[in-house]
């Protein structure tokens, strides 16, 4: 197929992207323009990680059946993490504000 895009390599684009994000947010922590405009510039780059996330996660259940590689690892680790530690934010706002 002509164009087509293994999936491991659309969830190693996404970890890619999702490791920019969460540099950027980093960085955004250390400069720390306002503490208001801080909160924002930090929390959109990690929910838009989580989403990347699931669907990097999607992507790599959808290419099991291709083989091994470095990509594949690292596509694993990192979209997996970010969807455990979405998961734990959630889990943990729900069970502060109770």
């Amino acid at each position: 197929m002509e164009g087509h895009i293994p999936y491991t390599t659309r969830s190693y684009r996404m970890s890619q992207f999702i490791l920019l994000l969460l540099t950027f947010a980093a960085v955004t922590i250390m400069v720390n323009f306002s503490p208001g405009l801080s909160r924002i510039l930090f929390g959109l780059p990690i929910v838009l990680s989580g989403i990347l996330g699931i669907v990097g996660t999607w992507y790599i259940i959808k290419g099991h059946h291709e083989p091994l590689t470095e990509k594949k690892v690292v596509a694993i680790t990192v979209n997996l993490a970010m969807v455990i530690l979405i998961m734990a934010i959630l889990v943990s706002n729900t069970l502060y504000r109770l």
